[in-house]
């Protein structure tokens, strides 16, 4: 005997309730019902650490740049409307460090340049032009271009002799 596969509204129904979880699980509350929440916390909090170390090994300046508040700062994160639900830590990270910025927190050089490359990383299929002005170890700018079908150039511009 085979079994029945699900229709399409079945489908659709079952993926709103999965992404209507996942945004509870991620923002720590407004669990269905029927959801232990002392289980649901723990669950959220594991996810979210998960996130924190995905992005953290993606974006290796923006980890060392917050150190062990890095856990912390990105739970925080995630528990807003600006974190995406996509589970791509590169755009993750992105999003992230936009937060932080907006929250007034100083992001160095290598956190800009990791911000770039990022955002030219994400262009694809368009065109993208970027640039990022730099003091270390002399002022420069770094200008990031991707072509549609060309891949990421870089060039580092130095300014004054």
């Amino acid at each position: 005997m085979s079994a029945v596969p699900p229709s399409d509204d079945v489908r659709a129904t079952h993926a709103a309730r999965h992404a209507a979880l996942l945004e509870a699980l991620l923002r720590g509350d407004g669990y269905p019902q029927g959801f232990c929440a002392a289980k649901a916390d723990a669950a959220g909090r594991s996810l979210r650490r998960k996130r924190a170390r995905a992005v953290a090994r993606t974006w290796p300046a923006l980890g060392a740049a917050l150190g062990d508040a890095l856990g912390a700062r990105f739970d925080e994160f995630e528990r807003t409307d600006d974190a995406p639900r996509t589970g791509d830590p590169l755009r993750d990270g992105l999003a992230f460090a936009g937060w932080l910025r907006r929250a007034g927190a100083r992001l160095g050089e290598d956190v800009r340049v990791e911000v770039l490359l990022a955002r030219a990383a994400l262009a694809r299929g368009s065109l993208f032009v970027g640039v990022v002005p730099l003091r270390r170890p002399h002022r420069r700018l770094l200008v990031v271009v991707r072509l549609p079908r060309g891949g990421v150039q870089r060039r580092n511009l130095r300014l004054g002799y």
